[in-house]
This record gives C-alpha cells, structure tokens and sequence, in this order.
C-alpha cells in the first residue's frame, strides 16, 4: 500500500530539538520504507510571522502566501536531510507535484496554493497517488469534541467520513493559519476519492514506524 504521511508543522516546530528529531526520524524511516510520501506544515513558525501579518493588516491571501512559504521552508530542509540516502522530489507547484507522481517518484512538499492547507495538500496528493493518509498531530486520535478543552472527550477508533464531516465542520475557521485537524476541503477530498485515513498521535514517534506498518493506532476513517 501506498501511504502519504502528513506530519503536521506543531510537531516539527515546537523547538529547535523537535525539528532536529523529526528530521533524523524521518531519514531513518525514507530507507527502510520505501512506500510514502511526506507532506509538511507550517506549525508555529509559520503562525508567528501570519500574526505578526495580521497586525501589519496584512490581507488574508498574502497571509496564506506566508504560511506556505514557511511550511516550504521546514519541507526543503527535510528533504535536503532525505535526498542523500533516499529518493524524494521536493515540490513547490502543482505541475511539479504532477510530473514527479508520473515520473514515479516520492515526493515532499508543503503548501502549494494559497487558502487551502497543508492538510488538504495532503489529500490532494494521497488522490493522485491513490495512497492512504497518514495524518500525525498531537493528539491520540480523532475525539467526540476537543480533547485539550474537555476533559470527558472520547476518542473514536474507526469511523467513516460523513461521522468526521460531522464533527470537524462546526469548529472550522477559514483565517490563515488557523485550520483545525481538517478542514472542509480536505474532507471533501478525503469523500469524494474515498481515501481511508489513519489519525495518530505523531508525539509518540514510534507511532510513525506504527502506521507505516499499518498498525491500529489513532482513529482509521473509511468511506
């Protein structure tokens, strides 16, 4: 099976330590498996500079030129860290993110287009690749309700994509910088493909090992 791994940009951003772990994960991962393809976020460096932007009264769009500069940024180091032991192409636009999947090549990106997140990049290139999302966060799983609010949240192992839209569509906000686990574009691409879906928490790094070996860890969203 083919996956795309998304490694969202809070995991790899929280200090100059966690990027440094993640990038040697990742490298080890890129030889031994040789099926996947990464998408990175932005995190919060990426929502430093949007802030500090949206004080500036910076419009929305360039906003979001910001933030995938940024995620840009954390993907081509990465990459930079991949490419001597492994075979990736990194990727800035949509044609090269279509010409390298026909070449047959792993990719790594960030974002891609303004007003969309990395997230539903991720779903986007998982529908060309026909691969399997891998999403890893910093929580266990897609829960009832917010787990870092509510005390009582219940995390859903398995679900399917209506539960998810759910779920995740009322607390949706548009702003740059600001999309929360999916967004509604991702979920639609996530539907209408009927791309299965695995959510873990990527905090633990051996869940990443895990769910490439396809292991029942986090939430799995089917069709």
């Amino acid at each position: 099976m083919q996956y795309v791994l998304k490694i969202g940009g809070h995991l790899i951003t929280e200090n100059e330590d966690s990027f440094l772990k993640y990038s040697n994960l990742l490298q080890n991962l890129a030889v031994k498996y040789k099926n996947f393809h990464i998408v990175i976020g932005g995190g919060k460096w990426a929502r430093n500079y949007i802030n500090i932007g949206r004080k500036l009264y910076l419009p929305e769009p360039y906003l979001d030129f910001i933030g995938i500069q940024i995620s840009q940024i954390n993907a081509s180091i990465i990459y930079k860290i991949l490419a001597e032991q492994s075979t990736f192409a990194f990727i800035r636009n949509f044609d090269e993110l279509i010409q390298k999947l026909n070449e047959g090549k792993r990719i790594i990106c960030g974002g891609l287009f303004p007003t969309i997140s990395t997230t539903t990049v991720a779903c986007i290139v998982a529908e060309l690749s026909k691969s399997m999302l891998l999403y890893a966060t910093n929580v266990d799983g897609v829960f009832d309700k917010d787990p870092n609010v509510y005390k009582d949240a219940r995390l859903i192992k398995k679900m399917n994509i209506n539960d998810l839209i759910n779920i995740i569509t009322p607390a949706h906000s548009s702003l740059a910088g600001d999309y929360k686990l999916f967004d509604p574009q991702s979920l639609q691409i996530i539907k209408r493909s009927k791309i299965p879906v695995r959510v873990f928490n990527g905090k633990i790094e051996e869940n990443i090992k895990r769910a490439l070996e396809n292991e029942d860890i986090g939430t799995i969203v089917t069709s």
